[in-house]
């Protein structure tokens, strides 16, 4: 009786470490948006030394702005076509020109947000070395798709 019981604690025992390990190996870094924590990840996991961390600091802060004013219009964009699908749900009324603006316009932002993002990722990798850059990408590459 007591080999069983002892058993099937043991057993417990070793799910909970299991799931518990898993767990810490595959979650995020950082639990928050917090730059600095990012920022402190991206150190670490690429070795960067301090002039690399701080050029690459410096590359994210001047990018700050434009990267707000673009997350700013998406927002709004979002919030224009809120509009005009209420306005179809409420008066059954569709403004196809104004839906035909509102493409033009997201589409125009689309295309600035990658070409800041894109911009972004090539001035970083500018200041790493080969291998740093490599694995820069492969990380950067697999969190865009």
């Amino acid at each position: 009786m007591w080999k069983s019981i002892s058993v099937l604690a043991l057993g417990l025992a070793c799910g909970i470490l299991a799931h518990v390990s898993y767990v810490r190996a595959y979650s995020p870094a950082c639990f928050s948006a917090d730059t600095g924590c990012e920022m402190e990840w991206l150190r670490s996991e690429l070795d960067l030394s301090e002039e690399q961390f701080a050029r690459i600091t410096r590359l994210h802060g001047d990018r700050e702005r434009e990267i707000r004013t673009l997350s700013r219009k998406v927002r709004d964009l979002e919030l224009l076509l809120a509009e005009l699908e209420a306005e179809r749900v409420t008066k059954g009324y569709v403004d196809y020109l104004e839906i035909r603006n509102y493409m033009e316009a997201k589409r125009k932002l689309d295309e600035a947000c990658v070409k800041s993002t894109s911009d972004l990722i090539a001035s970083v990798g500018d200041v790493m070395n080969m291998d740093q850059r490599k694995r820069y990408f492969s990380i950067v590459q697999s969190r865009i798709n």
